[in-house]
């Protein structure tokens, strides 16, 4: 049976990648491993390395999912943000036949020195070298998934993930509580969350959904509370940023206004608002 090492960042989705992994599943009986490092958001403007391990998480999670469905036995873990010692500390605790390592190609500014050439010196593995262009980072994906953002063009995208923040909530947390101030946004990218009033359930979210959405038009207090229920991860925008996006785009305008109208009805239980 061949076990083979996949270690990848931001070209983890690549089909290239993905036609390698089938070619040595074809070969007969095999196991994957992939190593995902926690390396810093590629284009953010700002960081922590909190969401550098969630992002890092987020590949990792798709990627094993993807790889099941094409029938791949797959396990995996995030590892240091550096590739090489991510890779190091690995290969101290496991055995692999083959290393496979995906990166940006080689004139890009992003690609990870010679990571390739410095594994198979180091640990004398034979090495499979993929190069392939990004896949959208998990931000602009979750963006893309909200209904109210389909009009949005890549680069207003591209600009409201740049600006954006994810965050880990655990069960029973308080993301937002009714009568504190702000106007940020929060799109759901995994988990659920509880909308209350007055200790009554008015609504349900979940991955896709937002909310938020009213503070942008009002910025007085919140309406309602919003709770996680179980380990929720959210997209943070900066109302800032979304109140431009809102200047540049009246399509996307009209469509807050709809989604504040309905979730207006959700909380006053009324259907004719």
């Amino acid at each position: 049976m061949g076990r083979y090492l996949v270690v990848a960042e931001q070209t983890l989705g690549g089909e290239q990648l993905l036609a390698t992994v089938r070619d040595r599943a074809g070969k007969g009986a095999a196991d994957f491993f992939v190593l995902v490092p926690a390396s810093p958001p590629l284009g953010k403007l700002t960081w922590t390395e909190s969401e550098a391990v969630l992002i890092a998480r987020d590949r990792l999670d798709r990627a094993l999912e993807r790889l099941q469905e094409m029938g791949a036995r797959a396990e995996g873990r995030v590892g240091d943000a550096d590739p090489f010692l991510a890779v190091d500390d690995l290969l101290r605790e496991e055995k692999f036949d083959e290393v496979i390592i995906s990166t940006l190609p080689r004139h890009s500014r992003a690609r990870k020195g010679d990571l390739p050439e410095r594994v198979q010196d180091a640990f004398g593995l034979a090495v499979t070298h993929i190069t392939s262009a990004p896949e959208p980072a998990p931000a602009v994906n979750a963006l893309k998934r909200v209904p109210l953002l389909a009009t949005l063009s890549k680069h207003r995208l591209r600009a409201l993930a740049r600006a954006s923040v994810i965050a880990e909530y655990r069960d029973g947390r308080t993301i937002v509580k009714a009568g504190s101030s702000g106007s940020d946004l929060y799109v759901i990218l995994d988990g659920r969350v509880n909308v209350q009033q007055d200790g009554r359930t008015v609504a349900r979210l979940a991955a896709g959904e937002m909310f938020g959405e009213i503070s942008l038009l009002d910025p007085g207090p919140r309406t309602a509370d919003v709770v996680a229920e179980g380990p929720t991860r959210c997209l943070h925008l900066s109302g800032r940023d979304f109140q431009d996006a809102l200047e540049a785009d009246p399509r996307l305008a009209i469509s807050v206004l709809q989604a504040v109208g309905k979730r207006l009805r959700e909380l006053v239980g009324s259907p004719h608002g």
